[in-house]
């Protein structure tokens, strides 16, 4: 699996070297990324051996880093075909999810992000983290303990140490001045305890901390108040992600199907505003559409009882 364009430049020489041939292995030839780095495929040959006169001096390293982080960047935004993803597209939801993750970054605040599920916020994070540098993304799950998440903040900054508390330390000496960002998604999976725990780094360095979450976060936060007033104040930015509107289906849905004649408003009404239900929906009226079929209003709606689970 390729790794994330934020992570090419923490890479040792070794790392760079593994990620031209992974790069390579995915369909990409040695000539094209030469050419992306401005320099021959001999070059890049005779760099990987280890050989290259210019690897001393890092020209071509540093050139090569840059190339690969665009690479990187374009497979990630060209979206994947085999597993039924939009290309990634900006919406209303992507920019919402932008601008604050960028205030964030920028103030080093805390901020929260909440919306319904399914409509884009963690398609929306992972561009961010993808197009921005000093940017950590981190998923959590309802098993992960703060040990886990301060390790997995820890490891993108080589930072990680055997305690809690040493990562902890670590990681904000990597972070302090440097602008960065921690987003973490599915912050409805964290307790307050542990939320606690990485609110400290924003405290220690004035690193940036976004919180994502469904709509139960921003409630268990609201309630808790009277309790964790100093934790839940921390929190300087709020803002709410709303569904899909008539622009962002017709952004998205012509990344698959270019000429929609007036049927935007129709995929918008059966999809209810959710990004992962038109996914699927889009998808599905594709495969109909390649075996012969007309799209109608009808066809959409047809698919989309077809394919709605509940």
């Amino acid at each position: 699996m390729l790794p994330g364009a934020e992570s090419v430049q923490t890479m040792s020489v070794e790392e760079v070297q593994g990620l031209v041939k992974l790069i390579c292995q995915s369909g990409a030839s040695q000539k094209s990324i030469a050419d992306e780095a401005g320099y021959s495929a001999a070059a890049l040959s005779t760099w990987l051996k280890g050989t290259y006169s210019k690897h001393e001096d890092k020209t071509f390293e540093i050139a090569l880093r840059s190339a690969l982080e665009r690479i990187l960047q374009k497979q990630f935004f060209s979206g994947n075909r085999v597993s039924r993803k939009f290309r990634r597209v900006n919406t209303s939801v992507t920019n919402t999810v932008f601008s604050v993750a960028k205030n964030c970054q920028l103030q080093g605040m805390m901020g929260l992000l909440t919306g319904s599920g399914g409509r884009g916020k963690t398609t929306a994070a992972e561009m961010y983290a993808a197009s921005n540098r000093n940017v950590i993304y981190v998923r959590t799950s309802p098993f992960m303990t703060r040990t886990q998440l301060i390790g997995a903040i820890a490891a993108p900054l080589n930072a990680l140490e055997k305690s809690a508390y040493a990562m902890q330390v670590s990681i904000c000496d990597r972070v302090k001045g440097a602008k960065s960002l921690i987003i973490i998604d599915e912050a409805e999976n964290i307790s307050l305890e542990i939320l606690d725990a990485v609110r400290q780094i924003n405290d220690w360095s004035g690193c940036g901390l976004l919180f994502i979450g469904q709509e139960n976060f921003y409630t268990m936060l609201a309630r808790a108040r009277k309790s964790h007033e100093y934790l839940v104040d921390r929190f300087k930015i709020r803002q709410r992600v709303t569904d899909l509107g008539l622009s962002d289906v017709l952004a998205l849905v012509e990344t698959e199907i270019p000429e929609l004649n007036g049927h935007a408003k129709h995929f918008l009404k059966a999809c209810g505003g959710s990004a992962r239900f038109l996914e699927t929906l889009t998808y599905n009226v594709l495969q109909r559409i390649k075996g012969g079929e007309e799209l109608s209003d009808k066809m959409i709606t047809e698919t989309a009882e077809s394919v709605k689970i509940f």
